[in-house]
């Protein structure tokens, strides 16, 4: 129904997990997603991108992430689908551009965008700027922090003016 509308349909093949996922630096290599399988779960049920766990986790990292390179390309010739990444706050700037050369199309850093909202706050407490006497100037601080990170991510990922 949603190709009526136009609408893509995304699905996830095994999970990347959370910061758990990641615990002590290293992801739990159970959880990747296998080539094979993915592919078999693409052919039934007809999704448009695929979510992928090749060493990404939600939320924090507790050590540096190590991706399964040689995997994702294997799930991408296997699929033949827009691969998304989830988890992506942490990831090197040169393990995204990887990324992307080996079919990552979509990538999540929520983590990321929190983490520059926080600090925009914690900035303005730093500087004891009360939050209840312009409390628009704070959520205005917010959105330029959070703009900032996104802008800086579409550059790094290559798709900035790409609309």
């Amino acid at each position: 129904m949603p190709r009526r509308w136009r609408v893509g349909r995304g699905g996830t093949w095994r999970s990347c997990g959370d910061e758990g996922g990641a615990l002590y630096g290293h992801a739990d290599e159970s959880l990747f997603t296998d080539p094979q399988l993915a592919r078999d779960f693409v052919d039934r049920t007809g999704i448009d991108a695929l979510a992928v766990a090749i060493g990404n986790a939600h939320g924090k990292y507790k050590g540096e992430p190590k991706l399964d390179f040689p995997r994702l390309d294997a799930i991408r010739q296997q699929t033949a689908l827009p691969l998304v990444l989830h988890g992506g706050s942490g990831i090197s700037d040169e393990d995204f551009r990887r990324a992307i050369t080996l079919g990552i199309h979509k990538i999540n850093f929520y983590t990321g965008m929190s983490q520059a909202a926080l600090a925009a706050v914690e900035s303005r407490m730093a500087n004891r700027q009360p939050l209840y006497d312009e409390f628009a100037e704070l959520l205005l601080g917010i959105e330029e922090a959070i703009t900032d990170t996104v802008s800086e991510q579409m550059r790094i990922f290559g798709s900035a003016g790409q609309i």
